[in-house]
């Protein structure tokens, strides 16, 4: 594993930095405004997308700088260490965009491609369900055939940003009598009709993350469907290859930077002549960088035989159980001050709580980890 950036690598970071330096979004809105916090993020992208700083790993054709895989890794590296937002539509960015690409007609991607990019439709991902979280082939909704559409009937469960998205990456099960992975379809469903129900999910933080959908006739063109009937989860398995292409490197880099802030608070509390408190430091600082370097070793395998290894179930799991520690130690250190409403550590304790359940559980990392690295037997 070279950790060494080539001549290009190096340029292409230098001039992210510089024009990270000269572009700032402003302060976050302030009493967690989550609709004025959402038109930030979007004239953020907007911003981005006009010196095609939204979509990096995009080919130049579709808006992009056609960035390779390190170079995308660089611009969520340095995203991070500017302290810069996520675009808005990053779910259209790093999933929707890319599996469009691979699966989409001219047509498909002629129409959606560019409205990604520039924030004007935000997208979401309707594939989770009460009964099929992790095991996703196990959908219930259903997708049946009517003249040139097909109704939609059934429920999806956090979904990220359905409140304000246009468009949602939707898998239904259009075959009743195939196996359960082959009678599934991809759709692009428009969320802006009747039939069609978004209830958001008040977290513990108190903010609405995600939501139920609640798809009772909703219609969708036969035009919208990406990459065959039948042919759902392939083209479901690309969106999720997708999923933790680049975000590891954006959430390690918040996770250090969030070991830092800690550090600094402890710091001027004079709380780091505490061999017990520099000792839990440490020990954060190095699954830190163990969580760094693994990110990139990540990397080198996808360079080295052209997909994902098993590095991102690891940096997954290694970065929720870290995240974890560290907003619990956070708390306990700087004591009832960071049990406050409204205070940072709060918000970063309860919410550091998901960690383990968004983006793959926990427990399915660490079977896939068994399974694909340690060759453990399959759990029956």
């Amino acid at each position: 594993m070279d950790l060494t950036f080539n001549e290009r690598e190096t340029a292409f970071r230098d001039e992210l930095r510089a024009w990270l330096a000269a572009n700032d979004p402003g302060p976050r809105p302030e009493d967690a405004d989550e609709d004025a916090t959402f038109e930030w993020m979007r004239s953020w992208q907007r911003t981005m997308a006009a010196d095609k700083w939204a979509g990096v790993h995009w080919p130049e054709e579709y808006g992009g700088r056609g960035a390779t895989i390190t170079e995308s890794a660089i611009f969520f590296e340095e995203l991070g260490r500017a302290r810069r937002p996520l675009p808005a539509n990053v779910l259209g960015i790093v999933m929707g965009g890319p599996t469009l690409m691979v699966w989409g007609t001219d047509e498909q991607k002629e129409r959606f491609l560019p409205h990604i990019l520039d924030a004007s439709e935000h997208w979401c991902q309707g594939f989770s369900e009460p009964e099929a979280g992790s095991d996703l082939a196990a959908l219930k909704t259903r997708a049946v055939k009517d003249g040139d559409d097909w109704v939609v009937t059934g429920q999806k469960v956090w979904t990220s940003g359905a409140q304000y998205a246009k468009w949602c990456m939707l898998v239904a099960r259009t075959d009743m009598d195939a196996p359960k992975h082959k009678g599934l379809t991809y759709f692009l469903m428009d969320m802006e009709q009747e039939g069609v129900q978004v209830r958001p999910l008040r977290q513990i933080t108190g903010s609405a993350e995600f939501n139920e959908l609640f798809l009772e006739g909703a219609r969708i063109p036969d035009a919208n469907v990406i990459g065959g009937v039948g042919n759902g989860w392939k083209v479901a398995l690309t969106t999720l290859m997708n999923e933790r292409s680049g975000l590891a490197f954006f959430l390690q880099v918040r996770l250090r930077q969030l070991l830092d802030d800690v550090i600094e608070e402890a710091a001027s509390r004079g709380l780091l002549d505490d061999p017990v408190v520099a000792d839990k430091l440490a020990d954060l600082h190095v699954k830190a960088e163990i969580l760094r370097l693994t990110a990139y070793r990540g990397l080198t395998a996808i360079e080295k035989y052209g997909q994902p290894g098993p590095e991102g179930s690891l940096t997954k799991w290694l970065w929720s159980d870290t995240n974890q520690q560290l907003t619990s130690f956070a708390a306990e250190l700087f004591g009832d001050w960071a049990y406050t409403a409204g205070n940072r550590w709060a918000y970063e304790l309860m919410r550091a709580r998901g960690n383990s359940i968004e983006g793959g559980t926990t427990e399915i990392l660490k079977n896939i980890i068994a399974e694909r690295v340690l060759g453990l037997p399959r759990l029956k």
